[in-house]
């Protein structure tokens, strides 16, 4: 199953020893949501952290106790140093691939690389009063109830399942390939995944590929050369150039910092 890795929260030493991050896996909206999220300062910040945000083709519904803003943000096609300072309470809804057009019928590169108010977007619900809650456990349920009511008539996600597929079949995908089982010219899915996942299919597929590895890498201990032949990259040193683009730090730094 596709489940992007934000690894600052897994590597980064600063990040570990001043910021608390979480995701809850939400049982019942796994079809639609990844994770419920929390990030929170466990001090006043007096100097900034970076947190390097790595695209995964999701958009994010994103609270912001500290200042009380609610918006919607999604990250495309690089990695995003987002920058932490003062007091950081933060929670999130991260919605799958696909899912943010199917929900409010608004194309999903209109938010990639980009933080739109959530009341811009969501005409019909308010989630104001979250805003107003101090327990985590109590703002979970609060997210947890919205996105319940927002997803339980939708049955039809074949753009959801288009992503797994693609994400589990790394090395045998490509433009033309993907274009002619779906029965589209090449500018007619270009459109179709700008609208739907809000990139062009060359670049999900690379996103994809990069999580794909970093899962490979941090959960399966396999090594690079088989990881590389698996997920299509041309050579072992092909796969740490990619790794390290996004990342900032090659593939062995990875699995020296992750244990």
């Amino acid at each position: 199953m596709y489940y992007p890795k934000q690894i600052p929260y897994l590597l980064d030493k600063e990040f570990k020893e001043n910021i608390e991050y979480v995701e809850y896996n939400i049982k019942e909206l796994e079809n639609y949501c990844m994770c419920i999220w929390t990030m929170k300062s466990k001090n006043i910040l007096d100097k900034t952290i970076d947190n390097n945000i790595l695209p995964d083709a999701c958009i994010d519904i994103v609270i912001d106790f500290a200042n009380n803003a609610i918006c919607f943000a999604g990250f495309s096609k690089e990695t995003e140093a987002f920058q932490l300072n003062k007091n950081i309470d933060y929670m999130g809804g991260r919605l799958k691939p696909g899912i943010f057009f199917m929900l409010f019928n608004i194309e999903a590169d209109k938010i990639m690389d980009n933080e739109i108010p959530f009341s811009n977007i969501e005409k019909e619900i308010s989630l104001d009063k979250i805003l107003n809650l101090k327990n985590t456990n109590e703002r979970i349920e609060y997210l947890k109830g919205y996105l319940f009511q927002k997803t339980k008539d939708k049955i039809e996600m074949p753009f959801v399942i288009m992503v797994e597929r693609l994400y589990n079949n790394p090395k045998d995908q490509n433009v033309i390939d993907i274009a002619k089982k779906l029965g589209y010219n090449e500018r007619h899915l270009y459109r179709v995944f700008k609208v739907n996942f809000g990139v062009s299919p060359r670049v999900l597929l690379n996103i994809l590929r990069l999580h794909l590895c970093l899962t490979l890498i941090l959960e399966k201990n396999m090594n690079l050369i088989d990881i590389a032949n698996l997920c299509g990259f041309y050579d072992q040193s092909h796969l740490i150039r990619e790794i390290k683009r996004y990342t900032g730090i090659s593939p062995l730094k990875i699995i020296e910092n992750y244990k």
